[in-house]
């Protein structure tokens, strides 16, 4: 499902790069903005629900998932729109950072015209996580799919038909991402209103949903920070591409790889979730041992999906430049650069893995510290010294990704696996019957609160500090 969520976006991206590379790095621009200064934080906004939800259904807690999910729709819907006022200066603020004015100018513009596909993107994943949370994911793929679908029809359409041209792709993202939205919005009244009246999760809108908003931004804040560091990281790449020599070139191929790379990312991503809804099913419903089990479980089927990708991509490296752009040139920086990003992919697999299982614990702040530790202060500062010190241009950039991908894909699973699952559950439980998320560990609450947390996150490998052993 959420491959073909960013299938959508590849398609838009191989019917622009054939208008040109002046498009093609304009769209790559607005695309990093569009996700630095939106996406990645309204998903970490939304992925609270995670949390929330997940803990709630495994407890029978019903009608509190439908509560949450009617705040999420709230704090996400007000946040998106505080995101979109910003963008009224993007092409100001790409030209304060070095960029092509002429790319800067075309990418502003882009990037206004995709403002109603950031509230439609809100609103389509508060409902995702509603039903996820009651392992309903089937029909999110007929829904996806079904968008998919008519993404080439609606860029013809508004592209070629129309005549619009670049603006034109933007309008027709715009239509894929209502026609995405109004299938599962359709569906999920569907399912609702099909439930039995003791098991159902929505009873209409409450008042309740304008209440406890600090209890959910508290588990938000963290999720969105988790998320936008390592998220930001990619993107600030791309864009330092554009400051190295001909930039036209350079952000042509760091967009297409960095799309192979979200594309293969995407598949993990999928598991990520449905990790962190069976974990916090589990948690919820006092079943530590199980919640351990779906952990092992997810993080190998993450890997062994990555090196099936990895692989994938270098047995078609030659190919893969010429779906996304006519320019010699840049399917040829392409296929250089993919050795590289199958590497990356490896450790990103078990990285996106065990995120979601940190969601699913509540233990959000654990993974922010770690993405701050490992992405800006290792991984940025050595893909610039590659990159700009030692003249290894755009390859500089994923190999500083590469090894810091690696490396913290080690880190968190050495923390994630010493867990006490039998003390998650015990927080889980208190979470739920208290209605508070300050039902936390000293440990942790001195991680926070040290200089050095990411140090002594290292060093005390868990909040619980024991090992994974269940005493049942």
């Amino acid at each position: 499902m959420e491959v073909m969520t960013f299938a959508k976006e590849l398609i838009i991206t191989a019917f622009v790069g054939h208008l040109g590379p002046v498009e093609l790095s304009s769209l790559v621009l607005s695309q990093t903005l569009y996700n630095v200064s939106g996406n990645a934080p309204m998903l970490g906004v939304v992925t609270a629900m995670e949390t929330f939800c997940g803990q709630a259904y495994g407890a029978k807690k019903y009608s509190t998932v439908g509560v949450v999910t009617q705040r999420a729709l709230v704090i996400t819907t007000l946040f998106n729109f505080m995101c979109i006022a910003m963008w009224g200066k993007a092409e100001a603020l790409m030209l304060a950072m070095g960029q092509d004015p002429h790319i800067a100018k075309a990418a502003g513009r882009f990037t206004i015209l995709l403002s109603p596909c950031l509230i439609l993107d809100g609103i389509e994943q508060c409902l995702r996580r509603y039903l996820a949370a009651q392992s309903v994911v089937q029909p999110l793929m007929y829904c996806t799919f079904f968008a998919t679908l008519l993404t080439p029809l609606y860029l013809w359409f508004f592209i070629f038909r129309c005549a619009w041209g670049f603006d034109g792709a933007a309008v027709a993202w715009a239509a894929v991402q209502l026609s995405s939205c109004l299938g599962l919005l359709l569906f999920t009244l569907w399912h609702t209103y099909g439930q039995e009246p003791t098991k159902r999760t929505w009873a209409g809108w409450s008042r309740e949903c304008l209440t406890e908003w600090p209890l959910y931004i508290r588990v938000a804040i963290p999720s969105a920070v988790m998320i936008c560091l390592d998220w930001w990281t990619f993107e600030i790449i791309v864009m330092l591409s554009g400051l190295l020599p001909r930039p036209e070139m350079t952000m042509s191929m760091m967009g297409i790889t960095f799309n192979i790379h979200a594309l293969c990312f995407f598949a993990a991503h999928g598991l990520s979730g449905a990790a962190s809804t069976r974990v916090g099913n589990e948690l919820g419903a006092s079943r530590p041992r199980q919640a351990w089990l779906n952990t092992q479980v997810s993080v190998l089927m993450g890997t062994v999906i990555m090196i099936v990708c990895a692989g994938l991509l270098l047995l078609f490296r030659e190919e893969l430049g010429a779906l996304f752009a006519a320019d010699r040139e840049v399917v040829l920086l392409t296929s250089q650069a993919v050795p590289t990003l199958a590497i990356s992919l490896i450790g990103e697999g078990a990285n996106t893995v065990l995120a979601g299982v940190l969601r699913g614990c509540g233990r959000q702040k654990i993974g922010a510290q770690i993405n701050l530790f490992m992405y800006w202060g290792i991984g940025l500062p050595f893909a610039c010294v590659l990159a700009f010190r030692m003249g290894l241009g755009a390859m500089g950039l994923w190999t500083g990704l590469a090894c810091t991908a690696s490396l913290q894909s080690l880190i968190l699973s050495w923390i994630v696996f010493k867990f006490d699952w039998n003390s998650e559950a015990q927080r889980a439980k208190a979470l739920i019957a208290a209605g508070e998320l300050d039902v936390e560990l000293e440990e942790e609450v001195e991680l926070m609160n040290s200089a050095g947390g990411v140090r002594d996150v290292l060093l005390d490998a868990s909040p619980a500090s024991k090992p994974s052993t269940l005493t049942l």
